[in-house]
């Protein structure tokens, strides 16, 4: 029954979708619409819950504006949706550097695009190695060695990702900070 179970939690985040920016609802959205519209997508991760704590938090933390007249516009939504991915793995403060790095103002919607393609694409390579794994492991190999495996190599991989990951963001900062310093200097000299 378990294994069933595990089959369609595998089946049912490899048909999730997230909808990418033209997508997205094109008029502004109340505290209660954010949150149920994003628990209801991506109910099949089995995600924490966003609430709207939460989401105060985040704008408190600078990660989100703040709403206009209590409503939040397609861009915030987007926002939060990436926040409400990452959060399962990185700290809010690890989220707020990835931003501050890699998103642009003007560039908002392709970058969130490009994320929802990549996410989408991980969930699709994820499961269909996990898969392959599991149909090319000797069928007398007791289940509890194959799914330990798995679960091994998972967490693993999620630990080196992670970390990579981290890695990668201080790099960027620093490159930032030595572009602005550059520039500064440039400025100075002129």
């Amino acid at each position: 029954m378990e294994k069933q179970k595990f089959a369609q939690y595998l089946q049912q985040i490899q048909v999730l979708t997230i909808p990418r920016w033209s997508e997205l609802p094109q008029f502004d959205l109340y505290m209660d619409q954010v949150v149920s519209f994003i628990n209801t997508m991506l109910k099949p991760l089995e995600f924490d819950e966003l609430t709207p704590a939460m989401i105060n938090n985040y704008v408190k933390a600078g990660l989100v504006h703040a709403p206009q007249k209590k409503r939040y516009s397609q861009q915030q939504l987007a926002r939060l949706i990436v926040i409400a991915i990452l959060k399962s793995v990185f700290s809010i403060g690890d989220i707020k550097q990835g931003l501050k790095l890699v998103v642009r103002p003007e560039k908002n919607a392709q970058t969130y695009d490009f994320f929802v393609t990549i996410f989408l694409k991980t969930i699709q390579d994820v499961v269909g190695d996990f898969q392959q794994e599991v149909m090319l492991t000797p069928a007398h190999q007791d289940d509890l060695v194959v799914e330990t495996t798995n679960l091994v190599k998972l967490s693993c991989s999620a630990v080196v990702q992670r970390t990579v990951v981290l890695k990668l963001l201080g790099k960027l900062e620093e490159q930032q900070a030595e572009d602005a310093t550059l520039k500064i200097e440039g400025t100075k000299k002129k």
